[in-house]
């Protein structure tokens, strides 16, 4: 089914997930007329991730009617953003943290010699916080 965008001419409130066939806004009992927005459900999808405040929705539907290639550029860099952000995220997940203080201040090396055990178990790698001092194994 294609989803449509639409506002209610009633109570304003955008809609991205109509159904073509949706005629009456029956909401909180508006019952206010639905009026098909010239936006992509898509295009509002990536909007409404820069910002759900509807005055910014609005003046980006009211951008796509009057300047189109400004709107389309605006379109790109929100676009990119959401992309960036989109391939960041798997990489903060993956940072080393302390787990005592939680610094990411981390450096990894051998566990070196001991009184007590001598050279056994030197060549172990460690990882130690340099915010802290905490030493574990990773």
């Amino acid at each position: 089914m294609n989803w449509v965008v639409k506002r209610c001419k009633k109570c304003q409130q955008i809609m991205g997930a109509c159904s073509p066939e949706a005629l009456i806004h029956t909401a909180n009992n508006c019952n206010g007329e639905l009026e098909e927005l010239n936006i992509s459900r898509d295009e509002l999808i990536i909007i409404e991730d820069v910002s759900t405040d509807k005055n910014f929705i609005e003046a980006m539907i009211d951008l796509k009617e009057k300047d189109i290639i400004e709107y389309n550029l605006k379109m790109s860099q929100f676009k990119a953003q959401l992309q960036q952000r989109k391939s960041s995220a798997p990489q903060s997940g993956s940072t080393v943290h302390c787990p005592r203080c939680g610094s990411t201040n981390i450096t990894a090396g051998q566990r070196g010699y001991s009184l007590l055990t001598g050279f056994v178990g030197s060549g172990s790698t460690v990882n130690r916080c340099a915010n802290c001092g905490h030493k574990w194994k990773p």
